[in-house]
């Protein structure tokens, strides 16, 4: 096989690996972001229906409690200390709650003395001093207030409500409830879709130091544990020394597994909850994606070189190799090539001039000597310039060939980051270079916005601001630079939480990114605040639009927050200045801005 053919094949199959590797990994970065994202918003979401379940208890047994004791004699049978009294007239109640909540394992009357009355669960026992066993009960004695959380005792774990109560201002004990752990286990499963433990730690073994251990996993053990899934958990305790979030697999099926602590009445952390649904397995994805794009590759590989023998085989019978084979050899990669002896360009692909947005060759190296006059300083050594170390570019590619040369190229108010490589072609002792403009500001995107708002960062508005400024002074157009700051955002933060500022960001950024053109750079400058920059706009022009903004900002309903405002800070770069000067003279017109009574604008 002619060596030539070999090595444009070899080259070609390197940049369509290259290609299919980028995107996969990118592909592959984005789905595990999802599947991340996915899974918070999971936990978010058991986590809220588990504490929503626990305040709808609450407040069920203390309307419960209320209700009791609006029954009447049940009041005065307690006040008195009339146990007989009070068993009758609760038996019925007890059997109703009981029968509406199949859960609720305890039902007390404690007396302020630390003495139980009445356990109706236990009707026969009472009169001991139970205060002195239960440090919950003592302390709800003690405080005189309502008191829950999860606490262990005859009955198991359980989650305890006592509710203080009064007869005319005088304390005279508690009523409690006792909801067993299966209660919450079943709303959760109805509502999210979880399957919940109950594990507790064994500093707190009691009444539990009597019970089934069948599960442990470190300090805790599992409460009431069905059989059916002893052996998952078992497996889970094998691969974890206590108890936290993961996905792991089990019996050829992955599962999301999340841990909540679960609190007693002082919130100090006693065990957690467990709660597990069935996931996909992201690893097995990515392994099929991986192998996937493999043969994708492979078989374009195979395809591209059936079609580069074939073409070079049609081509080289026909015509020059110097003129119209070279030129469909380049035409058939999609990235812009260059064909040049070192001095001059020789040939050139559609994709580079479509780029460059020139029809014909000729017509580039009219206007152009070398596509070099294009090349911008970057902000690392790889980035080539016409001239580096008294060597032209190419020449500096040849002698660093193990060196990542990148080329940082502006069209039409638009950076592109290339990776350029070289290829010496020598036929009958005559040298050209192939030079191949490999388009990887994909990849740049992301570190070139901000990751919250999406919008460009600071990093892309020091790359463009340079390039903006000199467009204008060469070509007399004005540049106008606007500085956006959100009044009070601090309040937001401390009132409503960074949750409700970060969507008040990603707002604002969404309603200025809608209402500005294609050309105008907006960025994220920091905090709150961001900057708009205005190519070809006058100083009334950008006024224009600074108010359009603000009265688009402050007609706008951030939800919780309600409605925001900004300040704006205006100027327009004046003949004599530098970039630093003008982003100072619009930081300060900022300042004066919010100085001045905020949501206003100064230029």
């Amino acid at each position: 096989m002619n060596p030539l053919k070999i090595k444009i094949i070899f080259i070609l199959s390197l940049l369509i690996l290259a290609v299919v590797s980028t995107m996969t990994a990118y592909g592959l970065m984005h789905e595990k972001k999802e599947n991340d994202r996915r899974l918070s918003e999971a936990y978010e979401h058991v986590h809220l229906t588990y504490n929503e379940t626990i305040k709808d208890t609450i407040h069920f047994y203390q309307a419960r409690a209320e209700a009791n004791f609006r029954s009447p004699g049940v009041l005065k049978a307690f006040y008195e200390g009339n146990h007989t009294a009070l068993y009758e007239l609760m038996k019925p109640r007890w059997e109703v709650m009981q029968h509406e909540n199949p859960s609720l394992v305890v039902m007390q009357f404690h007396q302020a003395n630390g003495k139980s009355l009445l356990r109706l669960h236990q009707p026969e026992m009472y009169g001991d001093k139970i205060a002195t066993e239960r440090p919950m009960v003592a302390y709800a004695h003690a405080n005189t207030q309502n008191v829950s959380g999860f606490e262990e005792g005859r009955q198991g774990l359980a989650f305890r409500v006592l509710i203080p109560v009064f007869d005319q201002g005088i304390y005279i004990g508690l009523i409690e409830f006792g909801i067993a752990t299966p209660y919450f286990t079943d709303k959760i499963r109805r509502f999210t879709g979880y399957d919940a433990f109950f594990f507790v730690n064994k500093s707190i073994l009691g009444h539990f130091g009597e019970f089934r251990k069948s599960v442990t996993i470190g300090q805790n053990f599992g409460v009431d544990i069905p059989l059916s899934d002893e052996s998952f958990l078992q497996h889970y305790a094998q691969l974890h020394v206590k108890l936290q979030n993961d996905v792991i697999t089990y019996d050829h099926q992955a599962y999301e597994v999340n841990v909540l602590p679960i609190k007693e009445y002082r919130s100090r952390p006693i065990g957690a909850i467990m709660f597990v649904r069935t996931t996909d397995d992201f690893s097995v994805h990515m392994r099929h994606t991986i192998v996937a794009s493999g043969l994708i590759a492979l078989l374009l590989i195979f395809i591209m070189g059936l079609i580069v023998d074939r073409i070079y085989s049609f081509v080289t019978a026909k015509m020059s190799f110097q003129e119209r084979y070279a030129q469909m050899i380049l035409d058939s990669v999609p990235a812009p090539v260059i064909v040049t002896d070192g001095k001059s360009l020789i040939a050139a692909s559609d994709a580079f001039l479509q780029y460059f947005h020139f029809e014909t060759l000729e017509a580039f190296k009219h206007e152009h000597q070398c596509v070099c006059e294009y090349f911008e300083e970057g902000d690392t050594d790889e980035y080539l310039m016409p001239m580096r170390n008294d060597q032209r570019w190419t020449e500096f590619m040849l002698e660093h060939p193990h060196k990542t040369h990148k080329a940082k190229i502006t069209i039409d108010g638009v950076c592109t980051i290339f990776e350029v490589r070289i290829s010496v072609l020598n036929l009958n002792d005559t040298l050209r270079y192939v030079v191949i403009f490999n388009d990887i500001s994909c990849m740049q995107q992301q570190s070139m916005s901000d990751p919250l708002t999406g919008a460009a960062n600071r990093l892309y508005f020091s790359m463009v601001y340079s390039h903006a400024i000199n467009v204008a002074r060469r070509t007399g157009k004005p540049l106008t630079l606007i500085f956006i700051d959100i009044d009070h955002f601090k309040k937001v933060n401390d009132m409503y939480g960074h949750l409700v500022g970060d969507v008040v960001l990603k707002r604002i950024a969404q309603i200025v990114t809608n209402r500005i053109r294609n050309s105008d750079i907006f960025s994220r400058w920091g905090g709150e605040e961001f900057v708009l920059l205005l190519p070809d706009t006058s100083l009334d022009e950008a006024i224009g639009v600074a108010n359009s903004l603000k009265e688009a900002i402050y007609f706008e309903e951030f939800d919780k927050a309600g409605s925001i405002t900004c300040s704006f800070g205006v100027a327009i770069l004046d003949e004599s200045e530098t970039g630093e000067d003008l982003l100072k003279r619009a930081d300060e017109k900022l300042y004066e801005a919010k100085e001045t009574g905020r949501n206003r604008i100064v230029f």
